[in-house]
């Protein structure tokens, strides 16, 4: 069955179907939700957009710590994966002392359902994020050093 938008409890009986581990965060007051997943280890959050009932869209969002440049492993990493995108972010950037910064990596992938999708492309989508995440987990940390031997 094709559909044009989701509930929320329709995303999480994907997750259920996907073997993701999920916590549901919900603030009824406001509306807001997000889902705290973890599919075989990586970990990300989802974040369903629109008032709901009926969401139309969600963010796939990741956050990793640079060793290295920030911005240039996010440019390696956007030239080397299409799915998504990463881009950092300082989580200090408020503060007044402009010394202090936390830079993070946040890697965020959009979710339409515009035209219709199906339970199985979600399922897949939902698959692939978590394989492009396991797959880049080390990508921050920087190359990888090769030892030779004597």
């Amino acid at each position: 069955m094709i559909k044009s938008s989701l509930t929320l409890d329709e995303i999480l009986e994907i997750l259920d179907e996907v073997e993701c581990d999920y916590e549901l965060h919900e603030r009824p007051e406001d509306l807001f939700c997000y889902i705290a997943c973890d599919l075989f280890g990586a970990d990300f959050t989802i974040f369903p957009w629109g008032p709901g009932p009926f969401y139309k869209e969600f963010t796939f969002e990741a956050i990793r710590n640079p060793e290295l440049d920030p911005e240039t492993m996010c440019t390696e990493f956007n030239k080397i994966h299409s799915f998504a995108t990463a881009v950092p972010v300082d989580l200090n950037e408020s503060d007044d002392d402009e010394a202090t910064t936390d830079i993070v990596i946040a890697i965020k992938k959009l979710v339409s359902f515009d035209g219709g999708v199906t339970d199985g492309f979600i399922k897949k989508t939902i698959e692939l994020w978590g394989g492009m995440l396991l797959s880049t987990e080390g990508f921050f940390e920087g190359p990888v050093v090769e030892v030779e031997d004597e």
